[in-house]
């Protein structure tokens, strides 16, 4: 993970009388290194991400800012400081330039010419270093946080000489992704008092502090058509009820995961583990086996019936409920003649001796259908 250049920005422009004069929709962007970088030739070995400074010294010509900077965009890196007054002149940036980088948002910085590039790349560096240092502290300590919950005192020992308060709630979202958008991450360091994103068995999770409930149901409102870059694939995610501390994030955690099974088997873009209803019971339960044999008592013998004479009697049952018995209902949603479905209610009814009409009878298998779509998920 890598440091905002917007952060960097704003802590340094009177340090080092940096102007931003385009591109400032780009200030998002994460810087990975700062690159001192003269000669256009040497910019194919760039490999994206660096925050690139130049005199202009190999300017030999009218065009050679505007070729050097369309270089730089399509190496896609972070942005360009020039160290104006000597070999560069404010009256170099052209209007068509400062379009070029508006439209690419691409930020573009000028720093006069007494400024020492030394210095200011040193404190960069440095800046880089120490946050990247932070971030590897801050990870491994979630990760061991949230993989041995059992054993969280170290962890708890980092983060909190990190600055995250023990005792406050902490809630854990989870994305099947593998690298989220940066516009999406920055979108969700508004919901929390402070956001930390990572990556963890090849899942993105984003952790809040303090998090407002109705802030990310707002943001997750907002994704919709949002997909992977160069991909047709969906996001699709999962969110735990606030952990009361971090003590218990990890219970957060796996209920992110959960909800996010659902989310991806029903198609739905989010799903909060609060708003699953019943599962939320099945999930609480250990033993996955007590819940098979409770759906088993009441389908079995349909599900054996199926298996002989492949008579879809479990289908015809799950569509008669979601119907309310509506016999045509269930007609027209199976493709079948009303003839058909009578006889196989009919079956229904002898093979479980029970007649279908009471709440209590219907309930019971309403739930057995319920666990059987959970256990499968």
């Amino acid at each position: 993970m890598s440091i905002i250049l917007a952060d960097l920005f704003f802590a340094t422009k009177n340090t080092y009388q940096l102007q931003l004069v385009a591109g400032a929709a780009g200030l998002s962007t994460a810087i990975d290194w700062v690159q001192f970088t003269e000669d256009i030739a040497t910019t194919s070995f760039l490999k994206g991400g660096e925050l690139i400074i130049t005199t202009g010294m190999s300017a030999d010509s009218d065009s050679w800012l505007d070729d050097f900077i369309t270089r730089l965009i399509d190496q896609k890196t972070a942005g360009l400081i020039i160290n104006t007054g000597h070999y560069l002149f404010d009256d170099a940036i052209s209007e068509s330039l400062l379009t070029l980088c508006n439209r690419h948002q691409f930020p573009l910085f000028t720093m006069p010419w007494k400024i020492h590039l030394a210095t200011i790349m040193q404190d960069y560096c440095n800046r880089i270093f120490t946050q990247s240092y932070q971030q590897d502290r801050t990870t491994m300590a979630f990760q061991r946080l949230l993989l041995h919950p059992d054993d969280p005192e170290t962890s708890l020992d980092t983060l909190t000489s990190l600055g995250y308060e023990t005792d406050l709630p902490y809630l854990v979202l989870v994305c099947q992704a593998s690298a989220l958008p940066a516009r999406l991450i920055q979108q969700f360091s508004t919901i929390g008092t402070r956001t930390y994103h990572l990556q963890l068995r090849e899942a993105d999770l984003v952790i809040f502090q303090n998090p407002s409930l109705s802030a990310l149901d707002q943001a997750m409102s907002s994704l919709d058509g949002l997909a992977l870059p160069h991909s047709e694939a969906p996001l699709y995610f999962g969110s735990g009820d606030p952990a009361a501390s971090l003590v218990t994030l990890n219970r957060s955690y796996q209920q992110a995961l959960f909800a996010l099974k659902v989310a991806q088997a029903q198609q739905r873009r989010y799903i909060n583990f609060n708003d699953l209803g019943l599962f939320k019971l099945f999930f609480a339960v250990p033993d996955k086996a007590v819940l098979a044999a409770l759906a088993n008592d009441s389908l079995s013998l349909l599900a054996a019936d199926d298996q002989k004479g492949q008579s879809s009697l479990i289908d015809t049952l799950r569509l008669y409920l979601e119907h309310d018995g509506s016999i045509q209902a269930v007609a027209a949603a199976a493709f079948s003649h009303r003839n058909t479905i009578n006889y196989r209610m009919k079956k229904i009814r002898q093979l479980l001796n029970i007649d279908l009409i009471t709440p209590e009878e219907k309930f019971k298998l309403q739930l057995a259908f319920l666990i059987k779509d959970y256990l499968e998920l």
